[in-house]
């Protein structure tokens, strides 16, 4: 089985991502794609307080979260993607009691991804990508410990290079802007990501993800009011590790580990995520 083919595969698991982490300038061909469907799961007893790591005031904070994602090639160099997360969130009570639950969709991202250097038809340079997204925001209360999302549409694009080595070993990078509205700070973010085709249907990966954001607001510093949660400067740093295994030609399963390292005003969760993807072939049924 082709290695870019189970890349694309892999890819499709969670669309334009785990906090838009997977992006790719591995591309399905045109006229097919992914669905996939995420259920990832986290929770932290700790926060960053500003920079300095701290208890939650509350017992914990647990998240669990569906990913509904798409991708879709559109033409030879051009591909299409697009995600959808409903999110609960709960401050663990009783000692002492936590903010108020939220259940509710987040933000809504919709992307295009414009692949301009193709390593396969010309095997001496990488594959690299321009990927430009928007974001709608949720229709959700955004302004609790506990909300489901920041509350503010935004733009982003990002840059992102990938090389396949030896049918065996890949590594893909991604650095990108992010604008957002609504006083929410603009981000920077940065993503890596390293793979090794163990066999010819198991794939293994680790990956780093960084978030630098704009602003000076902190969490309990001067200025900042709960009303403000979406203000804050939200860094983050986060590593994870994972597998991908492809079932059958068109259906994909994965499981993720990730874990937040380090942070600016987030708490830092630990993370599972499991996958599912169905890859799609409209070229081939004609």
């Amino acid at each position: 089985m082709n290695i870019k083919y189970l890349f694309v595969i892999s890819f499709g698991a969670f669309g334009a991502g785990f906090a838009a982490a997977d992006s790719s300038p591995w591309l399905p061909i045109p006229k097919s794609g992914t669905l996939g469907l995420s259920y990832v799961s986290e929770d932290a007893e700790t926060f960053y307080r500003g920079e300095e790591n701290r208890d939650l005031p509350f017992a914990g904070l647990e998240q669990q979260s569906i990913y509904l994602s798409a991708s879709y090639g559109l033409i030879d160099h051009i591909a299409l993607d697009l995600q959808a997360v409903h999110v609960s969130v709960s401050g663990d009570a009783p000692s002492p009691p936590g903010p108020p639950d939220a259940d509710g969709w987040s933000d809504v991202r919709f992307g295009a991804t414009w692949r301009f250097l193709d390593e396969y038809a010309n095997p001496s340079v990488p594959s690299m990508a321009l990927r430009f997204g928007y974001t709608f925001a949720g229709d959700y209360t955004s302004t609790l410990p506990t909300s489901v999302g920041d509350g503010a549409d935004a733009i982003e694009a990002s840059f992102l290079l990938g090389k396949i080595f030896d049918n065996r070993f890949a590594f893909l990078a991604e650095v990108g802007y992010r604008n957002r509205s609504d006083d929410v700070p603009n981000e920077i973010f940065i993503n890596a990501k390293a793979f090794v085709l163990v066999t010819e249907r198991l794939i293994l990966n680790a990956q780093m993800h960084q978030t630098r954001a704009s602003g000076n607001l902190d969490i309990g510093g001067p200025g900042f009011s709960p009303a403000r949660f979406p203000e804050t400067t939200e860094d983050i740093e986060r590593f994870g590790i994972g597998a991908e295994l492809n079932a059958t030609p068109a259906l994909g399963l994965g499981l993720h580990w990730f874990k937040v390292t380090d942070g600016r005003n987030t708490a830092e969760f630990d993370t599972i995520a499991a996958t599912i993807t169905y890859h799609f072939d409209l070229f081939g049924a004609g």
